[in-house]
């Protein structure tokens, strides 16, 4: 689920943003390395930053995450750190303050296709205000969100993922990886019974075949 989550706000971002970003993608170390190649600038990047999990009713069997992912927003300061905050008569000066405005636009309340609650913003943190990377300074904020969504039924205790070979499925995994798997529960084809009348003791049978749902 978390990949899912981290995949539709990056494709929600790309489509919804167009030129105001050169580059829009999961985080993968950019802000990490000082040759950042600042062509890429203006750059959005998503990233996973944890979850808190809690049980859902007194029984404690079902759990809801609560996950925060982090948008990183990133710009080049091409004339004064104000022009990197606020944007330049230049259209190439996108400012970071246009890019907090239109990730939250697009991101606020939002449920990804049913994947999870509405999106709760939660902070706006500075990570870089006009940082020296190579021969140009950069100026980056950091926006966090909450994305809940209820977690996958638990296994029964003491049994494993049944095998599955569908790519979608959560536990395709652990077939994929070889690990040691519980039979397939048996599936219920066809349901028979008989209604009885208390009044003359009439009897009738039944027989219900079950369909798979698609």
């Amino acid at each position: 689920m978390i990949t899912e989550i981290e995949n539709a706000l990056v494709d929600r971002l790309i489509r919804g943003l167009g030129q105001l970003a050169n580059t829009v993608k999961s985080y993968g170390g950019e802000l990490d390395d000082e040759s950042l190649g600042t062509g890429r600038l203006p750059m959005v990047l998503v990233t996973f930053g944890g979850a808190r999990i809690e049980p859902m009713g007194v029984r404690g069997t079902a759990f809801r995450t609560s996950a925060k992912f982090v948008v990183i927003v990133a710009v080049r300061s091409l004339r004064s750190n104000q022009a990197a905050r606020q944007g330049g008569v230049d259209k190439r000066e996108v400012g970071a303050n246009q890019l907090i405005y239109a990730v939250r636009r697009l991101l606020d309340t939002q449920r990804l296709g049913g994947l999870v609650k509405p999106l709760k913003p939660l902070a706006i943190r500075t990570l870089f205000n006009n940082a020296q990377f190579r021969t140009e300074k950069v100026t980056a904020y950091a926006i966090e969100y909450e994305a809940a969504f209820d977690d996958i039924a638990p296994l029964e205790d003491g049994l494993y993922p049944e095998k599955t070979q569908d790519p979608a499925n959560p536990d395709f995994v652990f077939t994929h990886y070889a690990a040691e798997l519980s039979p397939v529960s048996p599936t219920l084809e066809h349901v028979d019974g008989k209604l009885y009348d208390p009044n003359n003791n009439a009897e009738v049978g039944f027989s219900v075949k079950t369909k798979e749902k698609k």
